[in-house]
């Protein structure tokens, strides 16, 4: 990555005391936000970016630029376990002395991720059973590698209450479970300001991507993610602060888009199983094309499978196993 450098502009303040920092990220969404908010005490993270080369550097700059240091960063909240939202916590704490948060269900994943092997071989299994061949699980647990190399480091110390109230710098926040693109995600609700920081739950130009949490069988992504928009919905919201892209207002709007866009997806993967039975891979590529880089091409794949469960679970698809591959079609 080339020797980046955020100007101090790119650091801006989109409430009160609340301040957007944009970092890079090597995949196609390019950047990733960083939320601080800055009180008399220090300056409290919301999430940290990758740890890529400039980014720590980048971080430094913007918090120079409203008079700040990563040194006076006391805590860091973590919306998920995915790189681009916990790269730099363990780095951060290192220089700062940071307390970090993650939500409860973030102790099971990491508990796991000790045994790389064995998290490899299952994921490995996991796909080549979807139909996908064993040059492209090749090519994607390189990728995932990368990923987990671009997280520095770190143990909780803090795992977070979603029935508490946390205080800093003379207001407070609720932490509301919203799991979905993950597990483990939450978010982070400032009643007083109404103010949600989103993490990946709520974009306002995509919908994140879903994943099966191949350790948790029973973890229904797709249900659990509409389930958890429609209770995010009903909170009096006035502005959001995504992980991806600008602060917007329309929550309601946005998230009835959303569970529209998950009920069109859902039809299209019932169409193409009607054809005739085909793997979690010749579907998604059925909907999604393969002329896709390696990353999305697992994203896609993740998808449609996700949408798969759903439909099983409706009894509206059944699935089968050829000896080699599961095989979904339509009842």
């Amino acid at each position: 990555m080339p020797n980046l450098r955020i100007p101090e502009k790119s650091i801006k303040e989109v409430a009160k005391n609340f301040y957007r920092v944009i970092l890079p990220m090597p995949s196609r969404l390019e950047q990733v936000n960083v939320i601080v908010f800055a009180h008399e005490d220090g300056v409290t993270l919301f999430d940290t970016g990758f740890n890529l080369k400039d980014s720590f550097l980048m971080l430094e700059d913007s918090l120079k630029a409203i008079g700040r240091s990563v040194c006076d960063v006391d805590h860091v909240f973590i919306t998920h376990y995915h790189a681009d939202h916990c790269g730099m916590a363990g780095r951060i704490k290192e220089k700062s002395g940071a307390v970090i948060h993650m939500s409860e269900a973030g102790r099971q994943i990491l508990q796991r991720i000790e045994n790389e092997e064995l998290l490899d071989d299952e994921r490995r299994r996991f796909y080549l059973e979807q139909g996908i061949g064993e040059e492209k699980v090749d090519v994607m647990a390189s990728v995932i590698q990368r990923f987990r190399r671009a997280i520095f480091p770190f143990e909780v110390d803090e795992y977070l209450n979603c029935d508490r109230k946390y205080s800093i710098g003379g207001t407070s926040f609720e932490v509301l479970p919203t799991p979905g693109h993950s597990r483990d995600h939450v978010c982070f609700f400032f009643r007083k300001e109404g103010i949600l920081l989103s993490g990946d739950h709520v974009l306002q130009a995509i919908t994140p991507n879903l994943a099966p949490d191949i350790f948790c069988p029973g973890f229904r992504s797709l249900r659990s993610f509409l389930d958890s928009l429609s209770v995010i919905r009903e909170i009096p919201i006035a502005m959001i602060l995504p992980a991806h892209g600008a602060p917007f207002s329309n929550l309601r709007d946005r998230v009835d888009e959303m569970i529209k866009h998950h009920e069109d997806r859902k039809n299209r993967i019932l169409r193409s199983a009607e054809k005739f039975s085909r793997t979690a891979f010749e579907i998604s590529v059925d909907i999604f094309g393969e002329d896709l880089s390696d990353f999305d091409l697992f994203l896609a794949l993740n998808e449609t499978y996700v949408h798969l469960v759903e439909l099983v679970h409706e009894g509206i698809i059944s699935k089968s196993w050829n000896g080699k591959w599961i095989l979904y079609n339509v009842r």
